[in-house]
């Protein structure tokens, strides 16, 4: 008998929380044009580093410096062209890309896959200049940054921690499930879109 009084006791209590959860769902949902309402208004707000700089950058957002900064688009983007199929590179604003430029087009670039969340190039016989810029950056998927010590560049298909030494270039637009996909070492051509 007492054993059937708990039961009792415990379906009574799960059938309250149950029954405010079902009621805080409906208040929720009553309140979910509100909050819709302040979220739009706050992204009205968001700095434009986070919504691109450029017009045309689609709001990518990106990695962040060690002061919590965000770098900002310089409108120049990139074409990077694999077994025929293009990955665009909205490129940041900042004077490793500048030097970066300088260098386009590159063709018979060698990729290969770098602990299963980037894609390097081989070291190149001349290191990609940081010019002004300070090593220090903690990227997210889809970005392309230079790595100090050996001199090249990687697009991390996957969100990587902060490294001292990569300096941010830009970040792909479209086609980052190209790279992601490829799983043996693969070439690609580098140039400036008009």
């Amino acid at each position: 008998m007492q054993r059937k009084t708990i039961i009792a006791g415990i379906m009574a209590v799960a059938v309250l929380i149950l029954g405010a959860c079902g009621n805080e769902g409906k208040s929720q949902s009553a309140d979910s044009s509100a909050v819709q309402d302040t979220v739009s208004t706050e992204k009205e707000s968001v700095p434009e580093t986070l919504e691109g700089s450029d017009g045309g950058s689609g709001g990518m957002m990106t990695g962040v410096y060690p002061d919590g900064s965000t770098p900002t688009y310089s409108g120049e983007k990139l074409k990077l062209t694999v077994d025929g199929e293009e990955i665009i590179i909205a490129m940041y604003d900042n004077t490793a890309v500048d030097a970066f430029l300088e260098r386009l087009p590159l063709e018979n670039l060698s990729f290969f896959d770098l602990s299963g969340i980037e894609k390097p190039i081989q070291q190149p016989n001349e290191p990609f200049s940081l010019g002004d810029e300070e090593p220090g950056y903690a990227p997210i998927a889809g970005e392309m940054v230079i790595y100090r010590p050996w001199g090249n560049f990687t697009i991390f298909y996957g969100d990587f921690r902060h490294s001292d030494e990569l300096v941010p270039l830009g970040k792909v637009e479209s086609g980052l499930e190209i790279l992601a996909g490829m799983e043996e070492d693969f070439t690609g051509t580098l140039e400036q879109m008009e």
